[in-house]
């Protein structure tokens, strides 16, 4: 939530953006180094390539935005080579289960990936630059890094996006397979889904039959950024916040509440044009949104203060 107390609009929740004064796949910030500025277009390019889109690759371009001396190819190279260490282990292997479970002692036993249990909100654990270093993070990035060594070790994996939790779907001889990378990479039932879902949320009602359905590459990169946008905020890291903003609009530029979000966020940073613009915007993208009278009061307290600093 951005909002200072008394502030008009203080209870609007900073959720998501979209469409802007800038062209989608452009920075907004004048100040990122060219180093950032080219992993961001980098990462434009690389959603906007017909055919599948490479999802390591593409995480990887969202850590080199803030890790500027990261080298992506030499992390893409690092998974290769786990890749082909599992691929060795479960060359032998005919039993779907078998093959899981000697992946799972691979990574999580050998290697010593582990979930981030003790500090989950670690921006670290979002960056899988650092999760290769540190072996540490959160469901989604182990989730990953699993679901792109399996697949160099011949297995068909792909993410499945639980509410409030991540794991991996693998398809081998015919039968559908569950992996929870943060607990370990064991194979899970649907009772245990909803079980997590539960956990993690407080709600049963949130699991759904289509709840194990697989995540496309795009939405697992949004629910990252979306991930690392919650951390900024919860620090008030505003200027950081900003720059996740500008990476979700690189994957959805027409997102109206993402706007939204950024004209809160350009307000806090000081740059009341621009915020007005966004905010502008917002409302004529969403005139039946259910926050738009609180977003009307937020912008005449903008208009005022600005006003008052002229």
């Amino acid at each position: 939530m951005i909002g200072k107390p008394g502030d008009p609009a203080a209870q609007v929740p900073l959720t998501s953006w979209g469409k802007s004064p800038t062209r989608p796949g452009a920075p907004s910030d004048p100040l990122l180094t060219p180093r950032a500025r080219a992993a961001r277009r980098r990462l434009a390019v690389l959603l906007g390539s017909p055919g599948p889109l490479p999802l390591l690759e593409a995480t990887l371009e969202i850590a080199a935005e803030e890790h500027e001396s990261m080298d992506v190819l030499a992390q893409i190279a690092r998974v290769e080579t786990i890749g082909e260490g599992a691929k060795a282990r479960l060359a032998a292997l005919t039993n779907p289960f078998a093959k899981l479970d000697a992946l799972r002692v691979f990574l999580f036993e050998e290697l010593g990936f582990k979930g981030n249990v003790d500090n989950y909100d670690d921006p670290r654990n979002s960056y899988l630059d650092d999760v290769l270093e540190r072996k540490l993070g959160i469901p989604l990035t182990l989730s990953i890094l699993v679901i792109e060594v399996a697949r160099r070790a011949g297995l068909a994996a792909s993410g499945v996006g639980l509410p409030g939790h991540f794991i991996v779907s693998v398809e081998e001889a015919g039968r559908r397979l569950l992996v929870d990378p943060f607990h370990g990479g064991h194979i899970i039932t649907i009772e245990d889904c909803k079980e997590l879902v539960v956990r993690t949320t407080g709600r049963a009602s949130l699991f759904r039959k289509d709840s194990v359905d697989t995540a496309t590459p795009r939405a697992m990169l949004t629910r990252l950024l979306l991930n690392l946008k919650r951390i900024h905020l919860a620090q008030g890291d505003y200027s950081r916040a900003l720059a996740v903003v500008d990476r979700l609009r690189v994957i959805a530029p027409s997102d109206a509440k993402e706007i939204r979000d950024r004209g809160l966020l350009l307000a806090h940073l000081g740059q009341s044009g621009a915020a007005v613009t966004d905010l502008e915007c917002y409302l004529a993208l969403a005139p039946g949104a259910p926050d738009v009278e609180s977003v009307r009061g937020r912008l005449a307290w903008i208009r005022r203060r600005a006003g008052a600093a002229t």
